[in-house]
């Protein structure tokens, strides 16, 4: 399939397998940043946050997604919303470069310590039980975190209505 081609039915993708093969054969943004971002975004939609958008920037490899309040998840999911992005490079075997979870290591050391936990104490024991939930929720829902990358790794965006899209089709 071509960039700009569709399917026989009128949608651009209709299995992982044609993203996949779109994504490589037409990818303008960096694939380890989509997968870095898709992570943080499907994690967030799997504890049912919402997910106004996901982007990749081509320019310095960077991305973000705007992802609704996670105060009332507990501090454990808080964690994992942070730490998805780097389960993600980890479990999609797509890592980044070594700036790419600076934010996230700050947003977890600033969630401690307006926690008043202490990161010598507790911060090792949190971190790996989010990181595990993190993981445990990419791998459920795999086929939507790659489906989301890949749209990325072509596209740079995706607004709310066609995340829901991607998570729900």
């Amino acid at each position: 399939m071509g960039c700009d081609q569709a399917d026989g039915l009128g949608n651009q993708f209709n299995t992982v397998e044609m993203m996949r093969e779109r994504a490589t054969a037409c990818a303008r943004y960096p694939r380890s940043t989509a997968f870095h971002e898709a992570g943080h975004a499907v994690v967030a939609w799997s504890f049912g946050l919402t997910v106004d958008a996901v982007w990749v920037n081509a320019d310095d490899a960077s991305g973000g997604a705007n992802i609704s309040p996670v105060d009332h998840l507990t501090l454990a999911e808080q964690v994992a919303v942070w730490w998805s992005g780097t389960a993600a490079e980890s479990v999609f075997e797509c890592p980044s470069h070594e700036y790419a979870a600076f934010d996230d290591h700050a947003g977890v050391m600033e969630l401690l310590e307006a926690h008043g936990i202490s990161e010598e104490e507790h911060g090792p024991a949190l971190r790996a039980e989010g990181y595990n939930i993190a993981t445990a929720r990419l791998e459920a829902n795999r086929t939507q975190v790659i489906k989301l990358a890949e749209r990325l790794a072509v596209d740079g965006r995706v607004d709310a209505s066609e995340f829901l899209q991607l998570m729900n089709g």
